[in-house]
């Protein structure tokens, strides 16, 4: 079988390797489709370590070549552990998976999809939780303003949901392509940072105000700078993107400290058992999907063959804007 490989700075390429044996307490899993989560692969593929010493690829995880990416897969359950129950061969599954023809995978960390809910689109529930999480991170109440800074897929989640619970809401992006999306996806306002009367626009759309909950999802310091402008006094911005640059001004200096605005970061689904967990967020997500509740569809921009993903790299390596939600077939190999 085939798995995705980064064997250097902006090399990727695929080599051939055994089928994985099934674990006990797991499934292996054929890959129908996979997804690109476009921000964090692309630092993958360039080899920028999220710490300062260089030492992680993720957190946690040493930087050590060859590597695989990606976290997003749908896929049919191929064979069951002994010790596994709940599951049979023949199930459609999501499980977050790299960028491969057949996925070893823990059975808890595998999700059964409904029938409803098309590959194309659960292919992207991981990368739609990253957003998810990011918006109850805020906590935005009935009739508040909900301005997303980035519209990438994690940014342009981030307003579907937004969208799907009926906030008022503000997509900004420097790039009119993304903007367009945002517009298809039913933002009320989408607009420039470059745009005459940015700030006035968004204030005017905010009652005056600015943005009660702002979320951060462009990886950009920038982008926190803007966020943090737009928002109204004592509101909240929740930074999503991870970032690898250093800013360029100061977080209490003015006009920021006397705004008060609450600065947050989401990472990661609550303990099990929250009332928001893994499990309970993402049968939600599903459900929504399912239902029609979720409307992702307009994000998704691109499809390739699987083998076609290196090539895809390099676009996306090279400044292709266009790129935003790219899902990869692997049902011929």
């Amino acid at each position: 079988m085939h798995r995705l490989i980064i064997t250097a700075p902006h090399r990727a390429e695929f080599e051939e390797v055994a089928v994985p044996p099934c674990p006990p307490d797991g499934l292996l899993v054929r890959a129908r489709v996979t997804a690109i989560s476009t921000g964090t692969e692309l630092r993958v593929y360039r080899l920028i370590p999220v710490d300062g010493a260089g030492h992680f690829l993720h957190a946690n995880v040493p930087l050590e070549l060859p590597t695989e990416n990606g976290y997003s897969m749908v896929g049919d359950v191929v064979e069951v552990g002994d010790a596994v129950t709940g599951f049979a061969v023949g199930d459609r599954v999501f499980v977050p998976a790299t960028h491969r023809a057949v996925a070893a995978m823990p059975a808890h960390l595998a999700v059964k999809l409904p029938p409803e809910a098309p590959d194309e689109q659960a292919v992207f529930l991981s990368i739609l939780e990253v957003a998810h999480l990011a918006l109850r991170k805020g906590s935005p109440a009935p009739g508040e303003n909900l301005a997303i800074v980035g519209q990438g897929v994690i940014g342009l989640a981030a307003l579907a949901y937004g969208v799907a619970y009926g906030f008022r809401t503000v997509a900004i992006d420097t790039d009119e392509r993304r903007l367009a999306i945002a517009r298809q996806l039913g933002a009320d306002l989408a607009l420039s940072p470059a745009e005459p009367h940015f700030h006035e626009r968004v204030r005017d759309f905010c009652n005056g105000e600015g943005a009660d909950l702002v979320i951060e999802a462009a990886s950009v310091w920038p982008a926190i700078q803007t966020s943090m402008e737009i928002a109204a006094n004592r509101g909240r911005v929740v930074v999503v993107a991870r970032h690898t640059d250093q800013p360029t001004f100061s977080l209490v200096g003015d006009p920021f400290l006397q705004k008060e605005i609450a600065l947050l970061v989401s990472y990661g689904h609550p303990p099990d058992g929250h009332r928001w967990d893994r499990r309970r967020s993402f049968a939600l997500t599903l459900e929504m999907l399912a239902k029609g509740r979720l409307n992702i569809a307009p994000m998704i921009t691109h499809r390739f063959p699987w083998h076609e993903l290196p090539q895809v790299y390099q676009r996306l390596d090279q400044g292709e804007r266009d790129l935003v939600g790219i899902v990869l077939d692997w049902r011929n190999t």
